[in-house]
């Protein structure tokens, strides 16, 4: 059930047309993702053991190449209008995205929204996610490679992963833009029904359009990223629909169902003109999301032909210009042909057959032995920074 004044949400019962799409969507994601996987990603793992940096650069160079087509197929395949106005995200300054979690599939549309903004984006944003999301085959292991944060939605055993990573993050010197949802989870019926018995407890108003955020770990993830000297901005992002919601992975895949109007407000907040202790942080993002409220519920009050998002003091909205318009079309031939080429390849060379086999067996004792890719990139990274340390050590003792 969707919220008061929301448009209706989309589900099984499409045609079998619209049903065509989404499993041609499903299967050029999952498809590119894996076996882009095995026959890329997997002979770049050497340079973990020689050029960790290297690596670094080269994956978030590799799977922003890739992010680009799944956000551009909703938009060429299900007609989905992306429209995103506000402030403009750096991309080569280190800062923390929030946004309402209204669908499971709020990061995937984000994606092209952030191409529309800044094409960079796409190669420096990192997401967190929930952590059943890394088990998938090859789309897994592709965002392990791209060193996404997943957690178990415990901050006992989720906190000292953030330290490691965030850190992780500030120590290769690369500047990032993580996206994190303070709600935890996206907006279900479930989760809503949770967040109003919470705020039944807590005596907090229940909200219509937004779950209540938790602070603990938002306030721990920014101060991490301060104490690394890490973060330059806040952006505050919101997200809305204009003529449906489909609310998971299985509605887009299975039945085809895409909303054709998504709207994206961005809103950013200078570092150092955000609250330091932890408690005026943390009633920071309350008063937030509260406003947050408010600006959905006057969102979808808005008749659906001129619903929008309010402007911004020095935003825009941004769209793409024939060259980036161009390279969108370009990414999803190649990441298509690619794809067929690797699938016959597979099927007709024994070479292609057991390289993938290996690969497979590659990513499940890495999981097994570090807990995933991510988690080796920083052993290894780590272990470098060490060694440069004492052969450094050694040249001085030497001289």
């Amino acid at each position: 059930m969707s919220s008061l004044n929301e448009p209706p949400v989309l589900g099984a019962g499409q045609p079998l047309g619209t049903r065509l799409k989404g499993w041609f969507f499903a299967a050029a994601m999952l498809l590119s993702a894996f076996f882009g996987v095995l026959y890329i990603v997997t002979p770049l793992v050497v340079l973990l053991f020689f050029k960790p940096r290297l690596w670094r650069q080269m994956l978030d160079r590799l799977v922003g190449i890739w992010v680009i087509m799944p956000g551009a197929l909703c938009n060429y395949i299900f007609g989905a209008n992306i429209r995103i106005k506000g402030d403009f995200i750096k991309h080569d300054e280190p800062a923390l995205i929030i946004m309402n979690h209204r669908t499971r599939l709020d990061w995937l549309f984000f994606w092209n929204a952030l191409y529309k903004m800044d094409p960079w984006l796409s190669t420096s944003e990192k997401i967190s996610l929930k952590g059943m999301l890394k088990y998938v085959p090859g789309a897994g292991w592709a965002m392990q490679a791209a060193s996404y944060i997943f957690l178990d939605r415990s901050f006992d055993t989720d906190k000292t992963k953030l330290d490691n990573i965030l850190n992780y993050y500030a120590e290769t010197e690369y500047k990032y833009q993580l996206l994190l949802f303070p709600e935890g989870t996206d907006k279900c019926p479930k989760a809503t029904e949770r967040s109003r018995v919470f705020a039944e407890k807590k005596g907090h108003v229940h909200y219509q359009y937004v779950l209540h955020p938790r602070v603990t770990g938002f306030v721990h993830i920014v101060q991490a990223m301060r104490k690394a000297n890490n973060i330059n901005y806040i952006y505050d992002v919101s997200i809305g629909f204009g003529d449906a919601i489909v609310q998971s992975e299985v509605d887009i895949a299975a039945h085809g169902a895409c909303p054709k109007e998504i709207y994206y407000q961005v809103i950013k907040h200078p570092i150092d003109r955000i609250p330091k202790s932890d408690e005026a942080l943390g009633q920071w993002l309350i008063n937030l999301w509260r406003e947050k409220e408010e600006k959905l519920r006057k969102f979808y009050e808005m008749p659906r032909n001129i619903r929008q998002f309010p402007d911004t003091p020095d935003g825009m909205e941004y769209e793409l210009d024939n060259n980036t318009d161009m390279a969108q079309k370009w990414l999803i031939g190649f990441w298509c042909f690619t794809t067929i080429f690797w699938m016959f390849m597979f099927f007709e060379s024994a070479f292609m057959f057991y390289w993938a086999v290996i690969a497979c067996i590659f990513y499940a004792a890495v999981h097994k032995i570090y807990g995933g890719l991510e988690f080796l990139a920083m052993d290894r990274f780590n272990a470098s920074k060490q060694y440069g340390v004492v052969a450094q050590d050694a040249e001085v003792l030497n001289t």
